[in-house]
């Protein structure tokens, strides 16, 4: 909404009402605050946000986009402007869920493409005029298990977590169940192309629980995926889809049971696209905060060479308006990097030499070596 304001959105009476404040992060203090009624006719289950114009460090006026679903199978785009004034009424509204509920909601001003989920359809839409772009079923090709293992029952997870990434790709989060033990279950990550083409699946650890965020990279090369015990990056590509590179661990703690902490969101900032400090929030209310500066094994083994030829271009900008401050440039190694060649290559030496604690494992704790 403004370089000075930071836009919160929330629901606003359960009811369908959405709140909606302008916050003077500064001052400490609400500048404008309004709760828009019967914006649906049932509760806002989830809402996601993506920076336009000059705030996402394109040209044109800047501003937010906001989506917001509803338990009522309905979901509507909301388009912020100026910190002075807030809209009365969506931009467009979204349908196509049959009436039942969304579990999650995303959308990339990138591409103008939104996307919403319920429990047996994934729908994406255009931001431009709200119409239906394609319908996506639940994949059926989930779990590779031997034959005679039962039949596997996919749907699409009661969760938040969705990611639309800017080279054409959703990610999404499924549950699927092995009858006849429809008790059990398995959580993963799937990849989808915007044609509504069944990519690939990553299954999860039982002890990560349900993501509750997934936070595409700016060059859309690579998921960040909030779960049990930290955050996990995985590279998005139709060849290897959904392939694991390295965990951040938020707790140094071995124990894997059933009290492990949680992440459930993660924030680059001040920018997705010039990172310098990494905020992650925790289930038991911690918010962990970490600089992004060149303090990972990768950044001191290429401390001889430039910052762009270390890791990427994604902190090279930074690094170079930084070098003055710091001294070194190539010692600003990111570990949130948008995973290029050169680094996918280090990355995956890494992670097959010495598990999933390599890489990034000492971002946000001890990584565990397997």
């Amino acid at each position: 909404a403004g370089r000075s304001v930071l836009l919160v959105l929330s629901d606003g009476d359960g009811r369908g009402g959405l709140a909606m404040q302008l916050v003077d992060p500064a001052k400490g203090s609400v500048r404008g605050e309004a709760v828009i009624r019967s914006v649906h006719v049932s509760h806002i289950t989830s809402i996601a946000t993506d920076p336009i114009g000059t705030a996402a460090g394109h040209g044109g006026v800047g501003g937010e986009l906001a989506i917001v679903g509803s338990a009522d199978g309905t979901a509507s785009i909301w388009r912020f402007m100026s910190s002075h004034y807030l809209p009365l009424r969506p931009r467009v509204r979204l349908s196509g869920h049959g009436g039942s509920s969304i579990h999650a909601v995303g959308l990339s001003s990138s591409i103008h493409i939104s996307a919403t989920v319920s429990k047996r359809r994934l729908c994406l839409h255009s931001i431009g005029n709200g119409n239906i772009i394609r319908v996506i079923d639940p994949p059926t090709d989930t779990l590779d298990l031997p034959e005679g293992s039962g039949e596997v029952v996919t749907t699409f997870a009661k969760t938040p977590a969705v990611a639309i990434c800017v080279q054409g790709f959703v990610v999404t989060v499924c549950e699927s169940r092995i009858k006849p033990n429809s008790s059990r279950s398995v959580i993963t990550l799937h990849l989808f192309s915007l044609e509504g083409v069944s990519l690939g699946s990553k299954p999860l650890e039982s002890w990560r629980g349900v993501p509750h965020k997934i936070v595409p990279t700016p060059d859309g090369t690579a998921v960040l995926v909030c779960s049990g015990r930290g955050i996990t990056l995985h590279r998005v590509s139709a060849i290897t889809p959904l392939e694991f590179i390295d965990e951040w661990h938020i707790t140094e703690s071995e124990d894997l049971s059933s009290n492990i902490p949680h992440a459930y969101d993660i924030d680059l900032g001040p920018s997705l696209n010039r990172p310098v400090v990494a905020a992650a929030s925790c289930s038991n209310g911690a918010l962990r905060l970490h600089a992004l500066a060149g303090i990972s094994m990768f950044s001191e083994r290429h401390k001889k060479l430039g910052i762009s030829q270390s890791v990427g271009s994604l902190m090279a900008a930074p690094a170079r308006r930084l070098k003055n401050v710091f001294g070194k440039a190539s010692a600003m190694g990111n570990k949130a990097a948008d995973v290029g060649k050169e680094i996918s290559r280090e990355i995956s030496t890494d992670v097959k030499e010495r598990g999933v604690g390599g890489f990034l494992g000492g971002m946000f704790g001890k990584g565990k070596t397997k």
